[in-house]
């Protein structure tokens, strides 16, 4: 009996992560912003658009590319700290598929 609890355990998990897999761009969003905001890197098919030298040309920017509409998600401006080839500054990030 426990072997049977233990599968249907397994599944309701599996199915949980297909129904989060397909809202990905809901959930990849919020994850994204919580690691942003700590100065870490983004997720696959999120991109680095920056760096702006203030908060309010950052602002400025990212306004800009929400009122074009090409992007499926924005994650608003935030401090990264750098690393790799990103230079410190203010970035936002575009949701590319």
């Amino acid at each position: 009996m426990k072997i049977r609890r233990l599968h249907s355990a397994l599944l309701a998990v599996a199915l949980g992560a297909s129904v989060l897999a397909g809202a990905a761009p809901a959930v990849a969003s919020t994850q994204i912003s919580a690691a942003g905001a700590s100065g870490g890197w983004p997720a696959p098919d999120w991109y680095l658009q920056g760096p702006y030298p203030t908060l309010a040309a950052c602002d400025l920017a990212y306004e800009d590319a929400a009122a074009t509409g090409y992007y499926n998600g924005l994650v608003p401006c935030y401090w990264f700290r750098g690393g790799g080839p990103w230079m410190p500054g203010f970035y936002f990030q575009v949701y590319i598929p």
